[in-house]
């Protein structure tokens, strides 16, 4: 009897294990500087296909999207993609598209203070969107296009250290490519 509830206990723990291991081939959760073998920049994602995310609840992380935790890094680039062609569409940003693949990274302020982030050096027209990751309801930036140019950059004044974002960067009506995210200190 005990045997019995020991293999039933293994057998749901060995398919817990294998629903949130690691990363499947290809896949790229962080910037570790490799190139993953992700669907090609001027491949459009396919109508026909089943959406990843017809069943997820909106204004929640989900690993598919979430594809780095930066922790406090400051540089230009802080983080880059191969390519947004290849993700989810999970986040409807408050000021432009929401219908566009996107993906996020996690981010800790390292130091109270005035940041900015950019999409500067992306290959597609890009929205960023900021929120609070402790409260995803909270959008604390978003932008467009800044200027004339397609690229995407919000200023944030008084962050105050150990507070998480979640950054999201997405295509324009569709676009997808491979995208930077800078993050600098004001």
């Amino acid at each position: 009897m005990n045997f019995g509830k020991c293999v039933v206990g293994l057998v749901c723990c060995v398919g817990l294990m294998g629903a949130c291991g690691p990363a499947m081939e290809g896949e790229a959760l962080e910037d570790t500087g490799e190139e993953t073998s992700l669907t090609p920049a001027n491949k459009k994602p396919r109508s026909t296909e089943a959406d990843p995310t017809a069943d997820l609840e909106p204004g929640r992380v989900y690993q598919q999207t979430l594809v780095g935790d930066l922790g406090g890094v400051v540089a230009s680039p802080a983080a880059t993609y191969p390519t947004t062609c290849s993700a989810s569409n999970q986040w409807r940003t408050t000021c432009g598209s929401g219908s566009s693949r996107d993906i996020s990274y996690v981010w800790k302020v390292p130091e109270t203070g005035s940041y900015t982030f950019s999409t500067s050096g992306s290959a597609f027209d890009t929205v960023m969107e900021i929120r609070n990751y402790k409260a995803t309801s909270e959008v604390m930036g978003c932008n467009d296009d800044v200027g004339s140019s397609l690229q995407s950059r919000i200023n944030l004044s008084g962050l105050v250290k150990g507070v998480t974002l979640l950054i999201t960067i997405e295509g324009y009506e569709g676009e997808c490519g491979a995208a930077r995210l800078n993050i600098t200190k004001r």
